[in-house]
């Protein structure tokens, strides 16, 4: 039998009496590009705090290569090969791009106090961080100011930083939100090349549906925190639950 890369059993999380993640079981294997898809306040985020450590779970377990790591802090869980991007995207604006990838490099450091004070420029560090940039597109602006940078290029910053963390597994959180339809081209591109050259696995938050449809080989949706379907992008344009949480049983009725 299969064993998955990352599995979360029976996840859920609660703020106060409302429900964010409500049982959630899900198998990720390796190589694969998995969707997470639903409607506004579906609790997708949540799902991504949870696996990145930002949230710890009320009630289930998650695993990482067969080792459970629910309750591990965000840079403990960083430290095992799993980065993230978020909605907002949040640059060091003072910063250079390459100075942004610097600081993703030292996850390594935060786990010993000893560490923290070795050098943060080291031939090493910086052929490291320029061969990240090399990889997303972003050489040639190595030490242009990233709260100069177009909403686009950042985009690939926040993925770049992700890469570095993420050396088995990136959670992507709406990255071509607000995206032109070539920059989504180009970004597609350069996702399906991390999982393909870089051998990355990669799970998606997108609200863009022909985007989430081209690049998943398999899709979960939720809705009000619990999963109502998982399948193939076929299965799930056609499942009739995910067509009623996105418009609703009148919407379904009406629909042609």
């Amino acid at each position: 039998m299969k064993t998955g890369l990352l599995e979360t059993r029976g996840v859920s999380k609660r703020f106060g009496g409302l429900k964010a993640v409500d049982g959630v079981d899900l198998t990720l294997f390796s190589g694969e590009i998995l969707g997470v898809l639903g409607p506004n306040g579906a609790g997708k985020t949540v799902f991504f705090n949870l696996v990145s450590g930002i949230y710890e779970p009320t009630e289930g377990e998650i695993f990482f290569k067969e080792t459970r790591i629910d309750g591990y802090a965000p840079h403990a869980i960083a430290a095992l090969g799993i980065g993230r991007t978020f909605q907002i995207v949040k640059p060091l604006k003072s910063l250079t791009v390459l100075e942004n990838v610097l600081v993703s490099l030292g996850v390594a450091r935060y786990g010993r106090l000893s560490r923290i004070w070795g050098p943060f420029r080291s031939a090493r560090q910086l052929d490291a961080a320029m061969e990240v940039l090399e990889k997303v597109g972003l050489a040639p602006l190595a030490h242009r100011k990233a709260g100069l940078l177009p909403l686009g290029t950042l985009r690939r910053l926040e993925i770049a930083r992700a890469m570095v963390v993420g050396h088995t597994l990136i959670l992507l959180d709406e990255s071509f939100s607000g995206l032109r339809h070539e920059e989504i081209v180009s970004l597609e591109a350069l996702i399906r090349t991390i999982r393909e050259r870089e051998g990355r696995t990669i799970i998606l938050i997108e609200h863009n549906m022909s985007v989430t449809m081209g690049l998943c080989d398999r899709i979960v949706v939720l809705d009000h925190g619990r999963k109502i379907a998982e399948g193939t992008p076929g299965e799930i344009q056609s499942n009739e639950q995910v067509i009623e949480a996105y418009l609703g049983a009148a919407g379904v009725d009406h629909a042609p």
